[in-house]
C-alpha cells in the first residue's frame, strides 16, 4: 500500500508551538473544544498543520492575549481577528473601549431610538471585552441603570423594552454559540409567576462558558414542565432564577413542586434577588443558593470536573 502523500506546507505539532507561542497542550484543547483549526493527519497519525492554520493560531494568541476569552473569538475569521488583535492599548494587554463610553453610546442610541446602533454598541462590547467582563461591566450595570431611569421617568417603557429585546438577542445567542454539545446538561428557567428573565441569561451566558450543555426554557414555566423537561435531557443541575417578591408565595409552591418531581441525582438551584429569602422558607431542602458570580463560578467547575471524573 502507498505511503500517504504529506503536503509540502504541513508543519508538526512542535513546530506549530514553537512558531506561534502556544503549547501543545493549548493547541490540541482548543482544536478539540472550539475547533479553530482542522489539522490533517500524517502516516502515523501526527498532527499536520498547514500555514493557514499557523496564521489563524497566532492571530487567536494575539487576541486572547488582550484579555478576551477564547470561545468568544473561536469562530470569527482571519480579518475580524487581525482587527481585533490590533485594538490594544499602547503595551498591546488591553482591549480598547471602555465601559463608560458604552454606556453612552448605548442610552444615545436609546434615546434615539435607533436599534441599529445599540446592537452594534452592545455587539461591539461584546467583542472588545469578552463575554464575562461584557456581563459584569456592561449588562448588568446597563440593566441597573435603565431600570432606575424608568422608575424616576427619564426613559420610557419602550426605551426598557428596546434595550431588554436587544441585550436578549445578544446574549441569548452568545450563550448558543458558546455552550457545548453532549457534556452535562444545565437546566435553567424560571417558575410560574417569575418574568424577570436577564439574570436567567447572564447564568446561561456563565454555564455555556463554562463548557457544559445549555437547556434554555425561559421565563414562566410550571413546575411540571420545568420537572418534565429536566428528565427529557437528564439534566444534572436545574437552575431557577427568582427576583420578583410579589410573587413569593407562587415561587415557594412551585420550588417545591420542582424539588419533589426531579429525580434524586438531580440538583436544585437558585439564584437572583429573592432566592435566600425563598430558600429560608423551605423546609429540608436540598435546593443550593448561588447568589453571586464566585459562586456560580465554582459550583460550575464543580460540576464540569465531576463528570470528566466519571467519564
Amino acid at each position: 500500500m502507498a505511503t500517504p502523500k504529506v503536503p509540502g506546507d504541513a508543519l508538526p505539532l512542535r513546530t506549530v508551538s514553537r512558531t506561534t507561542g502556544l503549547t501543545p497542550d493549548v493547541i490540541r484543547a482548543w482544536e478539540k473544544r472550539y475547533q479553530v483549526v482542522a489539522p490533517r493527519r500524517g502516516p502515523r497519525g501526527a498532527r499536520l498543520y498547514s500555514a493557514a492554520d499557523v496564521t489563524r493560531l497566532r492571530l487567536l494568541r494575539q487576541v486572547v492575549a488582550t484579555g478576551r476569552a477564547i470561545g468568544d473569538v473561536a469562530k470569527l475569521g482571519e480579518t475580524e481577528l487581525a482587527r481585533l488583535a490590533a485594538l490594544t492599548d499602547g503595551a498591546g494587554s488591553r482591549p480598547s473601549g471602555e465601559p463608560a463610553e458604552t454606556f453612552e453610546h448605548a442610552f444615545a442610541a436609546l434615546t434615539r431610538f435607533d436599534v441599529t446602533a445599540l446592537d452594534r454598541t452592545l455587539s461591539d462590547a461584546l467583542i472588545a471585552l469578552g463575554a464575562r467582563a461584557f456581563c459584569c461591566r456592561i449588562a448588568r450595570p446597563l440593566l441597573q441603570e435603565v431600570g432606575s431611569r424608568w422608575a424616576d421617568g427619564r426613559v420610557s417603557i419602550a426605551d426598557e423594552h428596546l434595550l431588554s429585546a436587544s441585550l436578549r438577542n445578544l446574549l441569548a445567542g452568545i450563550a448558543r454559540i458558546r455552550a457545548a454539545a453532549g457534556g452535562p446538561v444545565i437546566l435553567l428557567a424560571t417558575p410560574r409567576g417569575e418574568r424577570h428573565e436577564f439574570g436567567l441569561l447572564l447564568a446561561a451566558l456563565m454555564v455555556a462558558d463554562a463548557g457544559l450543555t445549555l437547556c434554555y426554557l425561559g421565563t414562566d414555566l410550571p413546575a411540571a414542565e420545568i420537572t418534565a423537561s429536566a428528565r427529557r435531557v437528564r439534566a444534572v443541575v436545574v437552575g431557577l432564577g427568582i427576583v420578583n417578591g410579589e410573587n413569593d408565595a407562587t415561587a415557594l409552591d412551585e420550588v417545591r413542586r420542582v424539588e419533589r418531581g426531579l429525580p434524586t441525582d438531580s440538583e436544585l438551584w437558585l439564584g437572583g434577588a429573592r432566592a435566600r429569602a425563598l430558600t429560608q422558607k423551605l423546609r429540608r431542602s436540598r435546593a443550593l443558593v448561588l447568589d453571586d458570580d464566585s459562586t456560580v463560578d465554582r459550583e460550575l467547575e464543580r460540576i464540569r470536573t465531576s463528570v470528566q471524573g466519571r467519564s
